[in-house]
C-alpha cells in the first residue's frame, strides 16, 4: 500500500512520553560480527540484502546525493525518510546505528533514539526511519 502524496510528516519527535533508547548487551545471537556478514531487511513484503561494511549510510538519494543503502524505492519520501537519515558502523565486532540528526528520527523497537549517538543493533530488531520500519537479520555471507 502506497501512501497518498497529499499526506504530511509527522514528527516522531513530538511525542514527549518516549521512551529513549538505552545500551543494550548482545544478544545471544548476535555475538562478534565483521565485514563477512551482511544484513537481510524486510521492509514491508519486500526483502534487500546488503553487506556489512565499517560504515553504511542510510537514506534517499536526490540529485547527487550518496548513501549506501537507499531507501527511495520503498517510499521513503513518503514516510519523511531524510537523505542522509541514518549511518550503520561496525566497531569491534558489534554493528551500531546513529541518527545523523535527521528531521523524524530513528527508533529501535520503538524506542526513540537520541541523534548523534550511537546505539547498538542486534538480530531480529525493528528500526524506524521516520515512519519507514524495517525488520533486520544479521547473517553470515
Amino acid at each position: 500500500m502506497t501512501p497518498s502524496n497529499n499526506k504530511k510528516t509527522s514528527y516522531l519527535g513530538d511525542n514527549q512520553t518516549a521512551q529513549p533508547m538505552q545500551d543494550r548487551a548482545p544478544s545471544k545471537k548476535t555475538g562478534t560480527i565483521g565485514e563477512m556478514w551482511k544484513l537481510k531487511c524486510k521492509i514491508e513484503n519486500k526483502f534487500a540484502t546488503i553487506p556489512i561494511t565499517e560504515r553504511i549510510v542510510v537514506g534517499r538519494t536526490l540529485d547527487s546525493d550518496v548513501v549506501d543503502f537507499d531507501l527511495t524505492p520503498y517510499d521513503a519520501y513518503h514516510y519523511g525518510v531524510s537523505r542522509h537519515h541514518a549511518v550503520m558502523s561496525l566497531l569491534e565486532g558489534f554493528l551500531y546505528i546513529e541518527d545523523l540528526g535527521s528531521t523524524n528520527g530513528t527508533r529501535i523497537n520503538g524506542f526513540q533514539l537520541t541523534s548523534k549517538q550511537k546505539y547498538r543493533l542486534r538480530d531480529g530488531d525493528e528500526i524506524e526511519f521516520a515512519r519507514l520500519r524495517m525488520t533486520i537479520k544479521i547473517e553470515q555471507k
